[in-house]
């Protein structure tokens, strides 16, 4: 219940909502949820799943900045994509991702 509470924590305090609607190939969609495996495909692309179901297509030429990816596996984040397919899964192409403040700490 307490991660449900700090999602929609998240989303009031951004001035987004969750709204049902049809996903259509070809529109950009902002994906609310975490990379739940990672996968580098070839030089500079990397396959990331969010929520276990959506298969998300990127492009990372800076190794710092696949270690920050990888890093924030597991914590939520919006990823801005352009639907590819939607059959038999769900395949976008992710542009950028919006990570929340790190859920770690120093002690």
């Amino acid at each position: 219940m307490e991660k449900l509470n700090h999602e929609e924590d998240f989303l009031q305090r951004n001035g987004l909502e969750i709204a049902p609607g049809k996903v259509e190939v070809g529109q950009s969609y902002p994906i609310f949820g975490m990379i739940t495996k990672l996968s580098k495909d070839e030089e500079g692309k990397v396959i990331a799943e969010i929520n276990n179901n959506i298969v998300a297509h990127m492009t990372i030429n800076d190794g710092e900045r696949l270690d920050v990816l990888k890093g924030k596996a597991f914590e939520t984040g919006i990823f801005f994509s352009k639907v590819l397919a939607v059959e038999p899964a769900i395949e976008v192409e992710c542009k950028a991702v919006i990570f929340g403040k790190s859920q770690a700490f120093n002690a």
